[in-house]
């Protein structure tokens, strides 16, 4: 593997390239530039040109399908094997890659190859497949690179932005009111007194409608979480199910959590034991059998009831396969089981909570992704900013003409 360090000495600046040379006593060989962009150029060439002839060589379809076989059972870079679903995801986005035309083995892949790929995605896809796909291109690259098939990454620095120029207004969520959030949780208080069969139904779907909106979890992972878990004044954030319903680890070390709660939830979700089915997971809110919760059986059961009952819900038009049949007007709910997580955002940054705190609570890895998807509830905090700033204008002045003052 080849790489560049900077090297600053009485000469100025300089860029080092090392890379693999059979012949040399170190197995290395070293090249200095003046810039860097002359370094980066020599870096795209250095590992074919010194690297010993392979029995075969990989072409990207064959690359792909190696990258899918590790993903599966292996696990990439060190880690876990993928999980089932993300699995299928990532077999799509590999279906795209390998339908692109290559016109040329993986070895000798360039950025200008990678660039038309993109473009091709872009052309041929829709954006956000695009963006997915190129993404998992690039793992791809990764993989083969610690496999030693390529010497670099040549997608390095190709992106797809998630939205165009209007990225912030594009990336706004939808978040219940505070009077609507009071109307879904008065929702869920009443469910359970309709009848014998939803106060059975509603034990167990109460505790987890005010356990979502007062910990920001996601359904994935209050559907994974488990007794030894949850406590009287907090809930550790470990493992989640899937879309299977296959219980697994969070994705990333940042899902990893502690969140406090209200006594309230707390007592509501304790309470609920009594009557919580077994279990051989320990799952809290497990189905009758004992297995994980799905969240299709969930939106269903529960949540398009709960958005009935507390008046959110639009009226839509569906088509009727039947022949001279019009259109059926079907109730749709206002919000998705993610609005409750949205909502325990949006209090947090209503507290004037540091940022960071906000992305260790709802289990986001980088600061950047709390910004993507919340950033637009900070739009309204133009005019405290232009206050702040004129006094402190102000208090600078006055500070400046005392001292005028006793200089006089």
């Amino acid at each position: 593997m080849s790489d560049i360090r900077k090297r600053t000495g009485a000469k100025g600046t300089t860029y080092q390239v090392r890379y693999a040379a059979p012949g040399t006593k170190t197995g290395y060989a070293y090249k200095s530039f003046d810039t860097r962009k002359e370094a980066v150029a020599f870096r795209e060439t250095a590992g074919t040109r010194n690297r010993p002839p392979k029995a075969t060589v990989l072409t990207v379809p064959e690359a792909v399908q190696r990258w899918l076989d590790i993903c599966e059972k292996i696990g990439r870079d060190g880690r876990e094997v993928v999980e089932r679903e993300t699995l299928k995801e990532y077999r799509r986005r590999a279906s795209v890659m390998c339908e692109y035309a290559w016109d040329k083995p993986l070895t000798e892949l360039r950025p200008a190859d990678c660039v038309q790929f993109r473009n091709w995605l872009l052309t041929n896809k829709s954006r956000d497949l695009a963006r997915r796909t190129l993404s998992s291109f690039h793992s791809m690259l990764i993989e083969m690179k610690h496999q030693d098939e390529i010497d670099t990454d040549p997608a390095h620095g190709i992106t797809i932005k998630a939205h165009g120029r209007y990225e912030d207004d594009d990336a706004d969520v939808d978040i219940p009111s505070d009077d609507e959030m009071r109307a879904i949780l008065a929702a869920a208080d009443r469910m359970g007194s309709k009848n014998d069969f939803m106060r059975k139904c509603w034990a167990r779907y109460r505790p987890i409608v005010y356990l979502a909106a007062f910990s920001g979890m996601r359904p994935s992972e209050y559907r994974g979480l488990t007794w030894d878990n949850i406590h009287r004044d907090r809930v550790e954030v470990v493992q989640r199910a899937d879309k299977s319903g296959v219980i697994g680890p969070v994705k990333s070390r940042a899902g990893r959590r502690t969140i406090y709660l209200p006594r309230l939830v707390t007592d509501m979700i304790f309470a609920w034991k009594e009557d919580c089915p077994a279990s051989e997971l320990n799952l809290v809110f497990p189905t009758d059998s004992g297995k994980p919760l799905m969240l299709n059986n969930f939106a269903t059961s529960a949540w398009r009831p709960l958005m009935r009952e507390a008046g959110l819900v639009v009226e839509k038009k569906t088509p009727v396969k039947q022949r001279g049949k019009s259109k059926k007007v079907v109730l749709t709910p206002l919000y998705t089981p993610y609005a409750l997580r949205h909502y325990f955002a949006s209090k947090l940054i209503e507290k004037r909570l540091d940022l960071k705190l906000i992305q260790e609570a709802m289990g986001h890895s980088k600061a950047e992704i709390t910004l993507n998807v919340y950033g637009h509830l900070l739009k309204g905090r133009e005019e405290e900013k232009k206050r702040a700033a004129e006094s402190l204008v102000n208090d600078l002045l006055k500070t400046c003409g005392e001292s005028v003052a006793i200089s006089l």
